[in-house]
């Protein structure tokens, strides 16, 4: 099951770690047939492994470049405190998912297209330190279309994973986590009220205790599986807790209007945003605050999120 992640990994094993974890990308071919699909040169499975996992150079500019909020982030996210356990933990996350990525092309279940990928790649690596760790993948037309792979495994072929699968919301059921490689088939992902594939379902649906079930209907993991206007009220999360918990699962309730009494960074209208305006408790946490718009260039800051360009000068504690 692949974690919540962030849509501020901007190298080529994060964009790769992006679309593995939203599915098989833009399909070609035949989905139809039941012949086995060509082996691939095996030496493309190793040369996109080097293009996708760079460890080392992410993490170097990582921490020399990167704003406290930033490295905050990430820190939290894969769960590294200085550069040596950030290589140890990309090697864990991104680099299983390129090696996986890797067996699968020299397998012959997935096709890659190297010129782009190594075009993105060395596109990255020219970037200046702080587009390199800030810039969002979006802002780079080269990688847009990371992992640069074609799924070739019709309904009912051998898999190791999702991503191998020609048919759009289709899973494999290989047992994930295997960095040996785990092989099942190819099979259209569980309907409602179905037994969960791997903790996966069909478009619209989420694994509830091992049965698919309408997104809200248990609930809710983060802000992005409730609708528009509302977010995930979680227990035990509240305005003093930056991230969600995952663990955790909330209700999907209104967003709240101006001056609204808020726990929770994502909790305001649009356009709104939880101020900290009552300030810390005796252990320097942050009390509920209320909804306000966020302050235009030049205004008093104490985070990004009190800006509307996110972006509060630690030196002047302005906004930018």
């Amino acid at each position: 099951m692949c974690r919540h992640v962030p849509s501020f990994l901007p190298v080529l094993g994060a964009l790769v770690l992006l679309a593995a974890c939203g599915g098989s990308p833009s399909q070609t071919g035949d989905s139809g047939t039941d012949a086995a699909p060509p082996r691939g040169d095996a030496s493309e499975g190793r040369a996109f492994e080097e293009l996708c996992f760079q460890p080392d150079l992410y993490c170097e500019r990582l921490y020399a470049c990167a704003t406290p909020e930033r490295l905050a982030q990430d820190q939290t996210f894969f769960g590294h405190d200085d550069q040596a356990s950030c290589v140890t933990q990309q090697d864990m996350f991104v680099g299983a998912i390129c090696r996986q990525l890797g067996r699968s092309i020299d397998a012959g279940r997935l096709a890659v297209d190297l010129e782009s990928a190594t075009a993105c790649a060395e596109y990255m690596e020219a970037l200046p330190c702080e587009r390199f760790v800030h810039d969002p993948p979006s802002a780079h037309p080269l990688c847009e279309a990371s992992p640069f792979v074609t799924p070739l495994v019709a309904p009912g072929g051998a898999c190791e994973a999702d991503i191998e699968c020609q048919v759009p919301d289709s899973v494999c059921t290989a047992t994930p986590g295997s960095e040996g490689g785990s092989e099942g088939v190819c099979r259209e992902a569980p309907g409602e009220g179905e037994a969960c594939v791997n903790e996966r379902c069909a478009s619209g649906l989420e694994c509830v205790e091992d049965v698919c079930a309408p997104v809200h209907a248990g609930g809710c993991h983060y802000d992005h599986d409730c609708d528009d206007g509302m977010w995930c009220d979680q227990p035990g999360v509240d305005f003093r807790v930056e991230f969600e918990r995952p663990e955790l699962r909330g209700a999907c309730v209104l967003q709240l209007p101006l001056d609204a009494e808020c726990e929770d960074l994502q909790a305001c209208d649009e356009g709104l945003y939880c101020d900290d305006v009552n300030g810390q408790d005796a252990d320097g946490f942050r009390l509920p605050g209320a909804c306000a718009a966020p302050r235009p260039s030049g205004a008093a800051c104490n985070e990004p999120a009190d800006c509307l360009s996110f972006e509060c000068s630690l030196s002047s504690s302005t906004c930018s």
